[in-house]
């Protein structure tokens, strides 16, 4: 006991944390990254990987049944906590590591997991079989977080459906199957889900939909910051990290998180235009980082109509960023004017520069607020693209387009909520 209660002490210093966030709750998303950042735990990828599954909101009724599914797939110790506020977050993560080291607590949970998988099947492979990571299953480098993969006649035990079969664009047979992409992805939009039908590794046609949140957040805004402009920086620098980390540049993604962690505890963000403008130049310089996303574009979108959540540099007046006329064709803006393909690395450069010049003391008054209608029509044109745009790409491919496009599932959500309300 002695030895089980040190090994889970020393464990609990760096806690692994797989983070499921609900649409409209990314700021105690967000919230939670910085704190788990500042602990040093590590977010988990995977439900093998981690010890606390963090539930960032309030799930709606199939959002709640993906992230219990998740939690039966959490080997032991594990814990659970709901994070709707930053207030007491601290406590409550201290409080998950009182759980996690509780041994008596962790055997009874590790008992109550056992008696059910017994019940249910007797035959003598039936626990080696259930044991099977099936909601996590690696298509391409990507878990597809425990969602459903009904729809397919002939399923095999577990629930996994046989391929069926299908021509191919040279008119041989290919095996055809049907995944769901999603609701649960590390760097993944929250709730959306992308039910796709696949020819080897590629998408031959896909449907987009977001899993509907329970409810939205009903308290003020938790951070110090709340002008437009600050506000906007956080969340570039948050899709850029994102996009970053996808494209497997994990130092780049780290100090873009940084920069909006810093954001976030209303940091002044004039200090943070030479950083931003530094990560710009690093990811415009890199040849590796060129070479890993040439030739991934948002293909017939057009980025003047879906702009990342709410408003581009292109709806501001040059005279209040401190662009002289003319330059605004070599800024690099996150939505350049009448261009139909965008390569998202060029989105990702832009994304960066809008921050600095938001952030840098010329950049004079504040840009103005999208509305939230704004925001949620631009959310419903990105979601009705995705379709056509996945249609024909790998799986891969398929991840970063999705990063690229920044789609704002909190403003669907928050759609949803006044509808009903």
């Amino acid at each position: 006991m002695g030895v089980t209660s040190v090994l889970a002490r020393w464990a609990s210093t760096s806690v692994h944390v797989l983070i499921v966030e609900v649409p409209g709750w990314d700021e105690s998303r967000m919230l939670l990254e910085a704190e788990l950042d500042r602990r040093g735990w590590r977010v988990a990828l995977s439900p093998a990987d981690a010890d606390l599954l963090a539930v960032c909101g309030m799930p709606g009724e199939e959002l709640r049944a993906a992230f219990d599914l998740l939690w039966n797939q959490l080997p032991g110790p594990r814990t659970r906590v709901s994070v709707t506020t930053s207030v007491a977050l601290s406590a409550l993560l201290d409080a998950a590591v009182a759980h996690l080291v509780d041994d008596s607590r962790q055997r009874k949970d590790a008992r109550a997991r056992s008696r059910p998988a017994a019940a249910e099947d007797q035959r003598p492979d039936a626990g080696e079989h259930d044991g099977m990571d099936h909601g996590g299953m690696d298509h391409g480098g990507m878990d597809h977080g425990g969602v459903d993969h009904g729809g397919m006649d002939m399923p095999m035990p577990g629930g996994i459906p046989l391929a069926g079969g299908g021509d191919d664009r040279d008119g041989l047979e290919m095996d055809v199957l049907n995944v769901p992409l999603g609701p649960v992805l590390p760097h993944w939009p929250a709730g959306l889900v992308v039910d796709c039908v696949l020819q080897g590794d590629v998408i031959v046609s896909a449907k987009a939909r977001v899993l509907e949140a329970a409810s939205a957040p009903k308290d003020e805004p938790t951070t110090a910051v709340t002008d437009v402009a600050g506000r906007r920086i956080i969340r570039l620098c948050d899709d850029a990290s994102n996009l970053l980390a996808l494209a497997g540049w994990q130092t780049a993604a780290q100090n873009a998180r940084r920069l909006r962690d810093d954001a976030l505890r209303g940091a002044d963000i004039a200090d943070h235009a030479a950083a931003l403008d530094r990560l710009r130049r690093r990811v415009e310089r890199s040849v590796l980082l060129r070479w890993s996303l040439k030739g991934i574009s948002l293909k017939g979108i057009s980025l003047n109509e879906i702009s990342l959540k709410g408003i581009s540099l292109d709806e501001i007046p040059l005279k209040e960023i401190g662009l002289a006329a003319g330059a605004r064709a070599n800024t690099g803006n996150a939505t350049p004017p009448d261009q139909a393909t965008v390569d998202i690395r060029h989105r990702l450069i832009g994304w960066l520069r809008e921050a600095a010049v938001l952030a840098g003391p010329s950049s004079g008054t504040q840009p103005p607020a999208a509305s939230d209608s704004d925001r949620a029509r631009q959310a419903q044109l990105a979601l009705a693209a995705l379709p056509e745009l996945l249609r024909g790409t790998d799986l891969g491919t398929a991840r970063l387009l999705i990063a690229g496009l920044g789609l704002d599932t909190a403003a669907l959500a928050q759609t949803h909520e006044q509808t009903h309300e």
